[in-house]
């Protein structure tokens, strides 16, 4: 009995050295990245793995791709019979662009968003985000927002059209673009001004061109021992010579005021074209001085008429 289990001992004994011995002669594994991606089969894992993924994940990417593509057919489709119908309806070109604009964000964002759900990412928890920051973001720009406001509303009630000749809170131009931040104003110096919306609607606008008829206004002193009557005639003959005033109404000389130095006369005239002041304006003030000349109309200067008073001579005293 004591052999047999010496026997069993024996046995037990060899195994483990068997095993361990085996062990000892395998490679040791490996303890590092670099030595993970020397071995020969841990690439082509890799490989295997990225190529599951990507078969997997195809249908996805072709239906997002498919969904994008669809959108983008869509907006174009709707931006153009948008654009047709505003042009046909003889709508303000500004009100044209922002909402040809608007309805491409407003088709290009939606698409994102269902081409996004395709591929699997939660566009509920998307949208929270976006509201939460478009929240921080009104917060933060208060003065952007008002401005965007003052923007609809210009288009909205439509105080100036693009082209029109406008003085805003001391600014004179003609406006060249009607945006939702901004209102752009090209000058007489050929100089661009960027006036933000909410300081135009909040200032006092004068619109030179909503109406057809304008009235130009020149105003001349003349000598107080002139003639009015030969006054007059000179400068309606200026106006009825003149290409850029109109026949009806007719241009009139009014007496506005009586200055220190001189009776100060208005030549008032409506334009044929409203849209330009400027240059009529320089052209008149140039021919009424020459007309007065040639009249032998004094124009003058400012004056002032000094007196001498003799002081009284001073009585001689007692002898």
């Amino acid at each position: 009995m004591l052999g047999a289990r010496l026997r069993r001992l024996s046995a037990s004994a060899l195994l483990v050295l068997t095993v361990a011995a085996a062990a000892a002669q395998e490679s040791p594994k490996p303890t590092t990245l670099v030595q993970l991606l020397d071995e020969p089969g841990t690439w082509r894992q890799i490989l295997q793995t990225l190529l599951f993924k990507v078969v997997n994940y195809l249908p996805q990417v072709v239906a997002a791709l498919v969904v994008l593509l669809a959108f983008v057919v869509v907006e174009r489709l709707a931006v153009r019979g948008l654009g047709g119908a505003l042009r046909r309806s003889k709508a303000d070109p500004a009100l044209q662009s922002i909402s040809v604009r608007l309805l491409r964000y407003v088709l290009v964002s939606f698409g994102l968003l269902m081409a996004a759900s395709q591929l699997g990412i939660n566009v509920a928890s998307v949208l929270a985000a976006v509201g939460i920051f478009g929240l921080a973001f009104g917060l933060a720009a208060q003065d952007l927002l008002a401005n965007l406001i003052a923007g609809f509303t210009i288009l909205w009630d439509r105080p100036f059209r693009i082209g029109d000749e406008v003085i805003v809170g001391g600014t004179a131009g003609r406006v060249t673009e009607i945006g939702l931040r901004t209102t752009r104003v090209h000058t007489p110096d050929g100089r661009d001004a960027i006036l933000p919306n909410k300081q135009v609607i909040n200032q006092m606008l004068i619109n030179n061109t909503m109406t057809p008829e304008l009235r130009l206004d020149v105003p001349v002193g003349v000598a107080y021992g002139s003639d009015l009557r030969r006054v007059r005639e000179a400068l309606l003959a200026v106006a009825a010579a003149h290409p850029a005033v109109a026949a009806e109404p007719p241009p009139q000389v009014v007496v506005a005021a009586l200055a220190d130095s001189a009776v100060q006369v208005e030549l008032r005239t409506w334009l044929r074209d409203p849209h330009n002041d400027r240059t009529p304006r320089f052209e008149l003030l140039e021919e009424v001085k020459l007309a007065l000349e040639r009249a032998g109309i004094e124009i003058p200067f400012p004056q002032r008429v000094v007196r001498l008073l003799e002081s009284p001579r001073p009585r001689d005293g007692p002898a």
